[in-house]
């Protein structure tokens, strides 16, 4: 296990342990300067730097790691002084990333995020090589530094050409999927909130479930058990607080499926402090907010077996308070307890606001169609002889392709109505006919 020591001008270093704790990093100590912003030269100040450098040399440690984000400058400062590795908060968000990421994508976001990462810092280790300040980019030679600063901008070109194929290929599948009918909802919230496990829960899945961050790097999509129609739940990866914009930027491809979808639902750990729960909201609504409609966020206090009642009701009256018009559910992936009114919830996105009534005969095309539809609507049933009169509601956009399906398994009566938000009819169709449009 690698040891390392924490740079830090805040007190509160929790986050950056819990990180640490994650890559499989021991911290050593802590040295903690409280400033309005860092020292432009060294991160801390100059006679705090001297304080450390003291200390450090009785003390054997693998790495710095800065609780911050490092400008170039600073890096080469602190390595140069220290003469050991440093790396600032970026730096440790991307090497867990490197450790979780194992799809292609994941492994290609990661690596392109990377790349991003250093491009600034091995500039730095040019410009110092040449004024001879020290032989390139981690003492590996003004030659190689050179050489690896072409190939980095080439390898990313190349993967930014390749993620952007597969952003390409992911809006052709959502298309197909809208048009089969799908509804589409994704997880999405702070890293360590509890996606995964509400998702297992919902789903009956076995999606990775780890109680360290960022344990979720790649999506992943199921279908919604218990909801009559097809709603498929895609599971992402998790926010954080200062998520570097390379990285960001990398994972452009794998937020999509967030901003698109029909219903997002905003998970949070209802078990945490009040006043960490509001920051990791608010750091969660900031990546959200700027690129989805209001109506399309619900947010999800998971956790709630940890609660007790009044504990809960805090909880609870805090979120409401800073989410404002969202609706809330509180939840428990461990114990099930609120999944009952989520489902319900989840259920609307479906939006069947059409109904349809036919009466078709009892063949095997018949059984076949009636399979079809219930992937896509509500059907009920019921057997009148040799005939079976059925009822379906379904989305306004799939009637009249519906009322085509039924023609053509000689379907009679058929009659289709719109639903308007009060229950009344706004608009009917009927056939009597055998014709329609062919199923696809």
């Amino acid at each position: 296990m690698k040891r390392c020591v924490i740079f830090s001008l805040a007190e509160d270093t929790d986050e950056m342990k819990a990180l640490l704790d994650t890559l499989g990093v021991r911290v050593m100590r802590e040295f903690v300067q409280r400033r309005e912003r860092p020292h432009k030269a060294s991160f801390l100040g100059p006679g705090k730097i001297d304080e450390v450098f003291q200390e450090l040399e009785e003390l054997e440690i693998d790495l710095i790691v800065v609780s911050g984000v490092l400008r170039p400058s600073q890096h080469h400062f602190l390595e140069m002084k220290f003469q050991k590795e440093c790396v600032d908060r970026p730096g440790v968000i991307l090497r867990i990333f490197a450790d979780h990421a194992h799809t292609p994508e994941a492994i290609a976001q990661v690596t392109l995020a990377k790349l991003r990462y250093e491009l600034p810092f091995l500039r730095e280790w040019i410009h110092k090589a040449k004024s001879k300040n020290r032989p390139g980019f981690l003492a590996g030679g003004g030659y190689a530094t050179d050489v690896y600063f072409e190939h980095a901008k080439t390898h990313a070109r190349r993967i930014e050409q390749g993620l952007l194929e597969l952003s390409r290929q992911r809006e052709i599948t959502r298309r197909k999927r809208r048009e089969k009918g799908y509804s589409l909802v994704s997880l999405a919230g702070y890293t360590n909130a509890g996606k995964s496990a509400l998702m297992n829960k919902l789903c009956e899945s076995d999606v990775l479930v780890n109680d360290r961050l960022f344990s979720t790097l790649s999506t992943t999509t199921r279908k919604v058990k218990g909801i009559k129609g097809t709603i498929l739940m895609t599971d992402t990866v998790g926010f954080i607080k200062d998520l570097p914009p390379d990285l960001v930027n990398a994972f452009n491809s794998t937020l999509e499926e967030i901003f698109y979808a029909d219903l997002i639902l905003l998970v949070l750990d209802a078990s945490e402090d009040e006043e960490i729960i509001n920051q990791k909201l608010a750091t969660s609504l900031s990546v959200l907010q700027p690129r989805v409609e209001n109506r399309t966020i619900a947010v999800i206090g998971n956790k709630v077996d940890l609660l007790s009642q009044g504990r809960m009701e805090s909880v609870t009256a805090a979120v409401k308070k800073t989410i404002g018009d969202y609706e809330l559910f509180m939840t428990s992936a461990k114990s099930e307890e609120g999944l009952d009114r989520l489902r319900e919830r989840i259920a609307k996105v479906r939006n069947f606001d059409c109904e349809i009534s036919a009466t078709i005969p009892m063949t095997n095309e018949s059984y076949s169609l009636l399979s079809r539809l219930r992937s896509i609507s509500e059907v009920q049933e019921q057997v009148v002889g040799k005939s079976s009169r059925i009822f379906i509601r379904c989305r306004r956009e799939d009637m009249d392709r519906i009322i085509g399906w039924l023609g053509t398994v000689g379907a009679m009566n058929t009659t289709g109505r719109s639903i308007a938000s009060n229950g009344t009819s706004e608009q009917a169709r009927d056939s009597t006919g055998s014709e329609g449009a062919p199923l696809p």
